[in-house]
């Protein structure tokens, strides 16, 4: 018991003496604190300078460019169709999906057999009625020199008449000769009429075996292009969709077999809304032929083409805004197709003395910040006249001042700013000025406010020497500890425990 007694007792006299001894180095190191707090001089904190990108406003002939997005259109397409029923007797190896065509190649060609019997049953026809033809002429010509003989004919009959007339008024012949002359009479004026009755008929059969040949013409001019119509070739060149005939198929009249795209002819339909379709129009109202690009997107490469405004759509929709068309200048082997989601920038009408600033330099309703005397924010408004991808076109503005060319939170009227060269040359500056302050301090001497008669900074106390267990003994007649070289062990400054 009296062992546990004391070595309770020992136990609680450390833990004293610890205590104590923390108690003591606490309170010194809060007094040093609060020594070396009223001692340290308060500065007061310098003008915090932002650096800024700035830009000065000048006037410029800007461009505006429009970007909207659309969607390209085939603006000629032929639907190739059977005009003649039958079996398709031959078809191009290239007649496939996506195929490219070029002009006059042979599609499809359909059996012309039926045809070509009906194209040589009108001829047969043609050179029937043009035989017609030669027999009515021919008539005719009979028909002319038979009324030629009758009227000559009649010409003697009158003139016997005549003389017959005469003697029997004389009484030199019977009256009853001169009866029979005038029955003769009759009758060859009979014969004449009836003459000229059959001329006439020949001449219309001449006329009708004219018109059997014009029929008989057209006719043979049917079944040839019937015959013609038997093979399908291709008008433009261009690219094959939607095909389905197959060597050996029966196809009737006006089937669809496909369709071939000219590419040579894409447009571009694009919605712009009111403002943006205002800007596209002339001065009588007529939509200007702009310049614009066509923009296709194909993962890491983008294809560009040429394309003209050239029309606006028929109608318009409930939610506002027109349908524009644009002919895209492009050639035969263009990747585009009809059908792509491609983006239009469109040249708009150039604008004068206007000023192109970045779009963060401004905010939405127009300020923008000016850069005055002592380099010290002023605000400002500007009249915004587009909106463009990166850039913002504006009118009234202070032409030739510097501005902001990027907008912070921390900015405002009366900061001070700088740009990156004036932050360049203060930066210099102020390195400049602490080597100067520490060329002052250098050249002191000694610590500044350092007790007399302490520890040289770096040093050990003269006389003195390190020991064993690290405690220090005088050496008699020795050499000075001051004169071999400084400790690397650095000086504790005053008040540290």
């Amino acid at each position: 018991m009296r062992f546990l007694l004391r070595s309770l007792i020992g136990t609680i006299i450390v833990v004293g003496l610890a205590f104590v001894v923390l108690s003591i180095g606490v309170s010194r190191y809060s007094a040093a604190k609060q020594e070396a707090a009223v001692e340290r001089p308060k500065r007061p904190a310098p003008e915090r300078v932002y650096t800024i990108r700035d830009q000065i406003l000048e006037p410029a002939t800007v461009t505006p460019v429009m970007t909207a997005y659309g969607t390209i259109e085939a603006g000629r397409t032929l639907e190739l169709r059977a005009a003649q029923p039958g079996k398709i007797v031959d078809i191009a190896g290239s007649f496939r999906n996506g195929a490219k065509i070029t002009d006059g190649t042979l599609l499809v060609r359909i059996d012309p057999a039926d045809t070509r019997s009906r194209e040589a049953d009108a001829v047969n026809t043609l050179a029937d009625a043009r035989s017609r033809e030669q027999q009515a002429v021919q008539s005719v010509g009979l028909a002319e020199a038979e009324l030629a003989a009758a009227q000559r004919q009649l010409d003697l009959r009158r003139e016997a008449l005549r003389r017959r007339v005469e003697l029997a008024s004389r009484g030199l012949i019977a009256r009853a000769s001169v009866e029979n002359d005038q029955l003769a009479f009759a009758s060859a004026d009979q014969a004449v009429i009836t003459r000229r009755q059959a001329l006439a008929n020949a001449r219309k059969q001449v006329e009708q075996a004219r018109i059997a040949i014009d029929r008989a013409n057209i006719t043979v001019g049917d079944t040839r292009r019937n015959v013609a119509d038997t093979t399908i070739t291709a008008p433009f060149p261009g690219v094959l969709n939607d095909t389905n005939a197959v060597l050996g198929r029966l196809v009737g009249t006006n089937e669809t077999l496909g369709r071939l795209i000219d590419l040579t002819a894409l447009e571009i339909a694009f919605r712009v809304s009111d403002a943006q379709f205002s800007r596209l129009l002339g001065d009588n109202g007529a939509l200007l032929p702009l310049e614009a690009t066509v923009s296709l997107s194909l993962g890491e490469r983008r294809i560009d083409a040429r394309a003209v405004l050239d029309r606006i759509a028929a109608t318009t929709e409930a939610e506002g805004g027109r349908t524009v068309y644009a002919t895209i200048a492009a050639d035969a082997d263009t990747p585009l197709r009809p059908g792509d989601f491609v983006s239009v920038a469109v040249n708009e009408p150039p604008l004068t003395q206007v000023a192109e600033i970045p779009a963060r330099a401004a905010t939405e309703d127009g300020r923008i910040f000016l850069i005055g005397e002592d380099n010290r924010l002023e605000e400002a408004t500007v009249r915004i006249l587009r909106r463009m991808q990166d850039t913002l076109v504006i009118a009234d503005a202070p032409f030739g001042r510097r501005m902001v060319a990027e907008l912070r939170p921390q900015l405002g009227p009366g900061i001070k700013v700088q740009n990156p060269e004036e932050a360049l040359v203060a930066q210099e500056e102020a390195k400049k000025k602490a080597a100067e302050r520490r060329a002052k301090r250098g050249g002191g001497g000694g610590r500044p406010g350092g007790k007399p008669g302490g520890k040289p900074e770096g040093g050990k106390p003269e006389g003195r020497r390190p020991g064993k267990g690290g405690e220090s003994k005088g050496r008699p007649g020795g050499k000075p500890d001051a004169e071999k070289p400084a400790a690397a062990a650095p000086a504790k400054p005053e008040g540290s425990s």
